[in-house]
């Protein structure tokens, strides 16, 4: 074998024009293009937040029409792009790198799709690029979500909008962002997200805890509409609170004065507004009480199917995971799936472990003698303040969640896990500092689904390749081996396969449908009633036929159906109604 050397020279006299992306024609430092550098975008000014659009999405529908009704409280001309379709995963991976996985081709993808319509209707791709953004989250560690910034960069500049301008919220950062002066991360606009989330995650979870036993097929969907256009409304409007326009004209003028003194009262009240406001109490429960007059059927045993795997996979309701939920739904189950406030809250969780882990490393008095105290407070405040810091942030949005969500649903959506209980349940098998995509969490919500009978099945949603849930999958026949009775199931969705997919998900329902079966006809025959006589006496009271029935759960039973029927059975004991045929 020989090979033909090429002297330096002639390399150097080969054209410069060849077919390489602008990306890498704007970097080209040698005649290959050289090193990679970012492409160096105009900011985004707070000069230009009156004409300017901001684009967003690939959440939920619930989760993006309040956030979009936030940004455009605070003054921002704001945009949900539509949902993904698998179209669009076809122009990412026209214009994205090969190797990434399915949000960036899905999401890319819709964004180039959304431009094109732009152009379509008569905008030059200049003006595009001036007036619209894309907002994004974007953050830091092992898994590829760190790339997705770069990737729509150079998908944009490939599909001809070279320049569009990507603004990303780094998780790490928190409020305090390098870049884009334009978004003003003040207390009304970061209370305001705060709440949009937690309302967003109750309002995503509901339509799955309702539409299963809706006796009337489609009116929950329709209720939500209402309900989640009503809810934008009031957030798009509320006034925010003002110090000195809403206090009493003498106190008004001593605060103008005291600028600290106001400034600490004004964010305390705004605070109070937010979370506890007379106004978002009242909605809440005019919402709630719209949604318990959905006429329902709780005596429909259905199989659980818990969602776990990653992040953007898991909660699409859309063709990125081949409209999975839906599908469920249609074989008979019921969908349980997790707020995003779950991963805020491990989010939140990682850095107190870290910190945790690390205590005495680099103490501010390293040799303090037992003697001295106060070096030993220090050493001891200097990791501690950190951690309580992050244990308090983790409680506060946990706490804020179950209050909304609770009077929202009047307490029937299942409060979080604490993430303390995670790491326990995932530490035998997969280390919960183990970093990238969601980490233990989906071997420990396997573990706490069966543990706490939460689930007939678990079913594991991720991109073709993520890495996170590829490890997670590794240890879950140990798991397995240790749960004997989970029905677990790992899907990869790759844009493509959706019959084989839809075929191994059918196989698994069809044991979980068994489950629910035996365990409602079990639950059933234990009370000594029949069908027959708890129906009957369901159907007399109205209460009985809302979504919003408390429900004490037996042990072993996860069925929403199963349970209903014990808790029934417990009333008519207590109201001496004896089973058919007792003749005591």
């Amino acid at each position: 074998m020989s090979f033909t050397h090429i002297p330096a020279e002639s390399v150097a006299a080969q054209p410069t024009d060849s077919p390489l992306p602008p990306i890498l024609q704007a970097n080209r430092s040698s005649p290959f293009g050289g090193h990679y550098r970012r492409t160096e975008v105009s900011p985004f000014l707070a000069s230009e937040k009156d004409a300017t659009t901001i684009l967003f999405g690939s959440i939920t529908p619930s989760h993006e029409a309040m956030i979009e009704a936030v940004f455009r409280r605070n003054g921002y001309r704001c945009q949900a792009l539509p949902m993904p379709r698998t179209p669009s995963f076809h122009v990412g991976r026209e214009f994205c790198n090969n190797g990434l996985c399915n949000p960036v081709y899905y999401t890319a993808g819709n964004l180039v799709e959304y431009l094109r319509e732009l152009e379509s209707q008569g905008m030059s791709r200049a003006d595009i690029v001036s007036r619209y953004v894309y907002f994004t989250a974007s953050g830091c560690g092992p898994c590829r979500f760190g790339m997705y910034e770069s990737e729509y960069s150079e998908a944009l500049a490939q599909a001809g909008f070279e320049g569009f301008r990507v603004l990303t919220f780094q998780s790490n950062d928190g409020v305090y962002q390098k870049q884009n002066t334009g978004l003003e991360y003040t207390m009304d606009f970061g209370l305001g997200m705060f709440l949009a989330l937690h309302l967003g995650d109750a309002l995503y979870q509901l339509p799955y805890e309702i539409r299963p036993y809706e006796v009337n097929p489609g009116e929950t969907d329709c209720v939500m509409t209402e309900v989640r256009a009503e809810i934008a409304s009031f957030l798009a409007s509320r006034p925010h609170f003002d110090v000195l326009r809403d206090s009493p004209l003498a106190l008004s003028k001593w605060f103008q004065n005291r600028q600290t003194v106001k400034r600490w009262t004004d964010n305390l009240a705004k605070f109070r507004q937010h979370c506890f406001g007379k106004d978002l109490k009242a909605l809440l429960a005019r919402c709630a009480e719209r949604l318990n007059e959905i006429p329902v059927n709780l005596l429909r045993p259905r199989p659980v199917v818990k969602i776990v795997g990653e992040f953007y996979s898991m909660v699409s309701e859309g063709d990125c995971n081949f409209n999975m939920f839906r599908y469920l739904e249609a074989e008979g189950a019921q969908v349980t799936v997790d707020p995003i406030a779950s991963l805020v809250t491990y989010w939140l969780r990682q850095p107190a472990s870290n910190v945790e882990r690390r205590r005495g490393l680099r103490p501010p008095f390293p040799d303090a003698p037992r003697w001295a105290l106060h070096q030993r407070v220090a050493n001891f405040h200097s990791w501690r303040g950190k951690h309580l810091l992050f244990a308090i942030s983790e409680t506060a949005w946990a706490w804020q969640y179950h209050r909304v969500a609770e009077r929202l649903s009047l307490g029937s959506l299942p409060p979080l896990t604490k993430q303390s209980t995670l790491d326990m349940l995932a530490a035998p098998y997969y280390h919960p500092l183990l970093r990238g995509g969601e980490g233990h969490l989906e071997v420990a919500k396997a573990i706490d689904a069966v543990n706490r009978n939460k689930a007939h099945m678990v079913l594991s949603l991720k991109p073709f390749g993520c890495m996170p849930s590829t490890q997670s999958d590794g240890v879950i026949s140990a798991v397995a081996a240790r749960h004997p009775g989970m029905l677990y199931l790992s899907i990869e969705t790759s844009g493509e396969g959706e019959i084989n997919t839809l075929s191994r998900v059918q196989m698994v329902l069809a044991e979980a449908r068994r489950k629910a079966r035996a365990e409602f006809e079990s639950t059933l025959a234990s009370t000594g009633y029949s069908l027959r006589q708890i129906d009957a006496y369901v159907a007399e009271r109205r209460h009985l036929q809302r979504p919003f029935t408390s429900l004490r759960r037996a042990k072993g039973v996860a069925g929403v159906a199963a349970a209903f029927v014990s808790n029934v059975a417990a009333m008519m004991k207590r109201e001496g109604i004896r089973p058919a045929g007792d003749r005591a």
